[in-house]
């Protein structure tokens, strides 16, 4: 490859080029050599076989500063010339999209040094259909790999591993264990959080902010400025905004699993399904139950939930659920202040939407059984708002207490995640019944900052 042939090639790459290669733009410069490394920064240009393009040796090759690109239309001289050696350009063409495809995609490894990189060409010994929450079989099969590897020390799983591995995780040593655990890779820990956000409810309501210390303060707007109402020539009444802050500390969660150690290779594929879920669905649970019931203890970390945050709620008409009327829950949700209104839902379990919800629509009339509740894309509505459910919001009915809440999530909480997942192991406590503790931790916060954006339908006191 010549020079002009380069200068075209990066000269007219396109915009998913540059976002895959990690520029901001096709080259634009002058078509010199220090130029053309200023733009690609830490990217590299690789040839058809994959190495690196000698760039030096490549501009060596005439005067660079002859060739130029111009913002608008380009110069007689440089038509002329391009006009010369176009069919020498067209004819490499293909050699250098390979060139530019190879370049993008050591690029793409290059980016992941934040996280621990995905699969990417692995050679599976097994045709078994993924679990939901892995992206692809090859995910799977990795997950699995890297427990027999990293957490098991399985001789076989060690031998794939390092022969097959992709080099950023090969890299990993097990010195990380001895510091709390091991970082799980990419196909691994979005399985975990795929169940934890299918499941979990926190996450999906709540605004978040991801934490890059152990506490973050985040600005909350109390009041705003007023308006006034000003004759001509008189003085403007000064009015600023009030800031307040919602804190969050991160709080370590963990989850804890047991797994014999006379564990098969072929085990490894459902331990890696198996592993996933039990972890994702804890995290979950976990999180929720913090959200909804907190009492700001040591046990929930710490965090005041719904529950137990001040709030305004409204008293059914009576105290068990039997008694709640469509008039309550009316009333529930007009309690609400207008401005919370847009982006609104409600958080109730499963039992009380079958027990109180349904039965209330379905005596008001009007409605067939397929239709009870349900909103556009099978999203399950009441009044025109979403629902949410969670099996830590009240299952069961009871006197004086809340039965489900109508709210602002986004204003009233946020959720302040502090690391993703966190994987160690040990074989020393169970060791006599020969199994293997696997535990999985997690760092973060929930902070319900403002009772003000959010009511209760409560059950009457007897």
């Amino acid at each position: 490859m010549n020079r002009k042939q380069l200068l075209h090639s990066i000269r007219n790459l396109s915009k998913e080029q540059c976002e895959q290669l990690g520029v901001e733009a096709p080259f634009k410069g002058q078509g010199g050599l220090k130029a053309v490394e200023a733009w690609l920064g830490d990217a590299t240009l690789l040839d058809a076989d994959g190495n690196a393009l000698p760039l030096e040796a490549i501009f060596e090759d005439g005067d660079p500063a002859e060739v130029s690109l111009h913002a608008g239309m380009p110069m007689m001289d440089e038509v002329e010339e391009a006009t010369e050696e176009a069919s020498e350009i067209v004819a490499d063409e293909e050699a250098v999209q390979e060139m530019v495809t190879l370049s993008v995609r050591k690029e793409l490894a290059k980016r992941k040094h934040l996280a621990l990189p995905r699969t990417s060409g692995i050679t599976m010994q097994s045709n078994r259909k993924c679990a939901k929450q892995f992206a692809s079989a090859e995910d799977q099969y990795l997950s699995a790999q890297w427990i027999g590897a990293k957490l098991l020390k399985q001789p076989s799983s060690i031998k794939w591993w390092n022969n097959n591995a992709p080099s950023g995780l090969k890299a990993q040593n097990e010195g990380t264990a001895t510091a709390g655990g091991n970082l799980v890779p990419d196909p691994l820990g979005d399985s975990i959080l795929a169940v934890w956000g299918e499941h979990g409810l926190v996450q999906k309501v709540a605004r978040t902010f991801p934490m890059t210390s152990d506490t973050l303060s985040i600005p909350s707007l109390t009041s705003g400025s007023t308006t006034y109402v000003v004759d001509e020539a008189s003085s403007i009444s000064e009015s600023s905004a009030v800031w307040g802050a919602v804190n969050a500390v991160a709080k370590k969660r963990a989850s804890l699993m047991k797994w014999s150690a006379e564990l098969g290779a072929d085990a490894l594929w459902s331990m890696a399904d198996t592993l996933s879920d039990y972890m994702g669905r804890s995290m979950a649970q976990k999180a929720d139950n913090e959200f909804i019931t907190g009492d700001g203890g040591a046990s929930f970390g710490g965090v005041t939930g719904l529950k137990n945050k001040a709030h305004s709620f409204v008293t059914g008409a009576g105290d068990t659920w039997a008694e709640l009327t469509l008039a309550n829950i009316v009333s529930t949700v007009g309690l609400l202040d207008d401005k919370y209104h847009a982006g609104a839902s409600f958080i109730m379990s499963r039992q009380f939407y079958a027990s109180v919800v349904l039965r209330v629509i379905a005596a008001a009339g009007g409605n067939t059984i397929d239709s009870i509740g349900i909103g556009s894309g099978g999203q399950p509505q009441l009044l025109g708002y979403p629902v949410h459910f969670s099996d830590q919001a009240p299952i069961a009915t009871a006197v004086d207490i809340d039965t489900m809440y109508f709210g602002n999530w986004m204003d009233a909480c946020v959720f302040a995640d502090r690391q993703g997942i966190q994987i160690a192991t040990s074989d020393h406590v169970d060791f006599a019944s020969d199994q293997i503790n696997i535990r999985a931790t997690s760092r973060y916060d929930i902070q319900v900052h403002d009772g003000s954006a959010f009511v209760a339908l409560a059950t009457a006191s007897s």
